[in-house]
């Protein structure tokens, strides 16, 4: 009798019939909700991708592209097919090989030839200089180039370079674009079709497919950190990260460094949160189209900002300014109906690694973009200041809804003198003095006439400063020089064209040693100090001023000091 056998341990009968492999779908449809997806890089990026299918259905002949089933204000319903999809990778990352001329050689790199060229140096002298000539790859930028021909053609160099140096900063992660430049298939389009077949069928089991997203996509994001966790997403929503840089704008920022000098430091982006896909649709195109072509040095002249914050604050005033014409509360009614805020992100190459200087973000809310408005004296007005630093100071001010001086405070405490007060090595910037002159004399003008009206108590307590310090000066500048400033009325207005320059440098020797004796004294040491030495001639103030000031010197001892070496930035 035959001993029956058991199937050996650990292995599972195998089958005797071949599983039916799942079928590939030929078409993938997906919703996308604005208020579903995670940020507002994701969100850029719908609005993105659906500007790119309109760049490529309204070319002629139009070029295969994902069909937008339906859209409305917070969603959009698109529907993807292989060639489709390929198609519109492709013409993302579409690129060509073109030759540029470098001054200086690249490190570890062989130029293809060398050449000399005419230039013209800064006193107008034209001079021929050797060059070296490089073949590199060159994003087009199709839909952005639309709108960046001829002058504004500087605006897409500003786009290119900061995809060169941040989010494609690494040259294994320009692949794609070399791909298309050479006539390639670019990679990204079976890669991404892939993931889409894997969105369908797990959709089908109820469940989500997710893949690592790349550094390159999303800012900041690594496939896989230190502690090999991978970082991962929605593959249908990583789709859309390939296209926020179509619908976001790009700054530099201007540092001022301790000796006086400006340099550009990285790049701003600036990333929208779209809270409306048929707004933004709208508007957007048309934004790009009115950027202004003035240039100063190689980058676009509004894309320069003192602050990263800025970025955000341009953004939205570009976009604001396409409802000038209306009332300011519709204005800004229509901008809060486009965007919720905008996103920015300061991020430079220092060596091969991307580093992320600093990043938030900027809401819309009632006077936002009036208060910036006045501050870089847009849009029909010429800048009323005009130093980096005093600006940065004011816009600090406003995106943390503070009083305007507030954040001079740790710029007086952090940085020299001489940036401040004139002297003999002060930097060749803009004057900050005059900045801090102007800015006391629109605190008076704007202070109300109307006796039954209350003036704003910041502003009160700057213009009984201002006046305290003034009359120190003069005072002291009198004394040193024996010049009395009566002789040189005229109307009642001093004309000081015609005061002597004995005169004006006693002042501004005072400006700056009292600058210097303030700054070094805090809490009662200031206090002290300062009635000592202001009350030391003869002021004029009623009683209510005096109690005023006294109120505030107890209480508010540091925006005291703030307030008296910005008048006396002012009076030097």
């Amino acid at each position: 009798m035959a001993k029956a056998t058991k199937p050996p341990q650990g292995k599972a009968p195998r089958a005797t019939k071949s599983q039916p492999k799942a079928a590939v779908p030929e078409k993938v449809t997906i919703t996308y909700d604005l208020f579903a997806l995670p940020t507002a890089q994701h969100k850029a990026g719908l609005a993105g991708l659906l500007l790119q299918i309109r760049s490529m259905t309204q070319r002629k002949p139009a070029l295969p592209a994902p069909c937008v089933l339906e859209w409305a204000a917070t969603s959009a319903t698109i529907e993807f097919t292989e060639p489709t999809l390929l198609s519109l990778m492709n013409h993302l990352y579409d690129a060509e090989n073109v030759r540029v001329n470098v001054r200086a050689k690249w490190p570890n790199t062989t130029p293809i030839t060398e050449d000399y060229v005419e230039d013209t140096d800064a006193q107008g002298k034209k001079k021929r200089i050797k060059v070296f000539v490089y073949e590199v790859c060159q994003p087009k930028g199709h839909f952005l180039r639309r709108y960046f021909e001829g002058e504004r053609e500087i605006w897409l160099k500003l786009w290119r370079d900061m995809l060169w140096a941040i989010p494609r900063g690494n040259p294994q992660s320009r692949q794609p674009f070399e791909q298309r430049a050479r006539g390639e298939l670019c990679k990204e389009g079976p890669a991404a079709w892939s993931d889409m077949v894997k969105v369908a069928v797990a959709r089908e089991k109820n469940d989500l497919h997710t893949a690592p997203v790349a550094g390159s996509l999303w800012l900041g994001a690594q496939a896989t950190n230190a502690e090999t966790i991978p970082f991962e997403g929605r593959a249908e929503q990583n789709l859309l990260l390939h296209f926020w840089p179509l619908a976001s704008l790009v700054y530099v920022p201007q540092i001022v460094t301790p000796d006086g000098n400006s340099n550009a430091v990285g790049f701003v982006l600036a990333i929208p949160e779209v809270v409306s896909l048929k707004n933004f649709l709208a508007n957007y195109p048309r934004m790009l189209a009115e950027l202004r072509p003035d240039a100063r040095g190689i980058r676009p002249a509004e894309a320069i900002i003192d602050l990263p914050a800025e970025g955000a604050l341009s953004f939205m005033e570009h976009l604001a300014c396409l409802a000038m014409d209306k009332a300011t509360e519709a204005a800004n009614s229509d901008l809060q109906a486009t965007i919720g805020g905008v996103d920015y992100l300061h991020l430079a190459k220092i060596g091969n690694n991307i580093k992320a200087m600093s990043s938030g973000r900027v809401s819309v809310r009632p006077h936002l973009l009036e208060q910036y408005q006045v501050i870089v004296g847009r849009p029909n007005a010429s800048a009323p200041y005009r130093n980096p630093l005093f600006r940065r100071g004011l816009m600090l001010a406003l995106l943390n809804d503070v009083p305007w001086f507030r954040p001079f405070r740790e710029l007086f405490a952090e940085w020299p003198h001489k940036f401040f007060v004139p002297c003999d090595d002060s930097p060749k910037l803009p004057w900050f003095w005059a900045d801090a002159r102007t800015k006391l004399k629109e605190v008076r003008h704007n202070m109300p006439t109307d006796p039954q009206s209350q003036p704003e108590p910041n502003d009160k307590l700057a213009q009984l400063i201002y006046r305290l310090v003034r009359s120190y000066l003069a005072a002291m500048a009198a004394d040193k020089s024996g010049v009395r400033l009566d002789g040189f009325k005229s109307d009642d207005k001093i004309q000081w064209e015609n005061v002597p320059r004995e005169y004006k440098e006693a002042r501004q020797r005072a400006a700056e040693t009292l600058f210097l004796e303030y700054r070094s004294r805090h809490d009662q040491a200031f206090v002290n100090h300062f009635v000592a030495r202001l009350g030391a001639v003869k002021q004029y103030l009623n009683e209510g001023d005096y109690v005023l000031v006294s109120q505030a010197l107890m209480t508010r001892c540091e925006d005291v000091k703030t307030l008296t070496l910005l008048a006396l930035s002012a009076n030097s």
